[in-house]
């Protein structure tokens, strides 16, 4: 498959799971993806990978890679704060 149309398979695909798990109508305006991923020529590697939605500036790619960042350790300090109250 051509990555252009792969990417645009993915921007399809993340579209159809905001719709699928989001709230009634909520719209999809933009998104940047992270993946971990393993070189197979380099034993013991690992790297990573990112892209985004079609057209979102640059600072748009960083405000959601941070909100996102922020959103991870707020749910590990509440989860942490909850196992300890119990």
């Amino acid at each position: 498959m051509e990555p252009q149309a792969a990417k645009q398979r993915l921007d399809d695909a993340i579209a159809d799971y905001v719709r699928a798990t989001g709230d009634d109508g909520a719209i999809l305006t933009g998104w940047v993806l992270s993946g971990s991923v393993q070189h197979p020529n380099v034993p013991g590697s690992d790297g990573y990978f990112t892209d985004h939605s079609p057209g979102l500036p640059y600072h748009s790619q960083l405000g959601l890679l941070m909100t996102s960042i922020q959103e991870k350790k707020n749910t590990v300090l509440v989860n942490t704060y909850m196992k300890e109250e119990k």
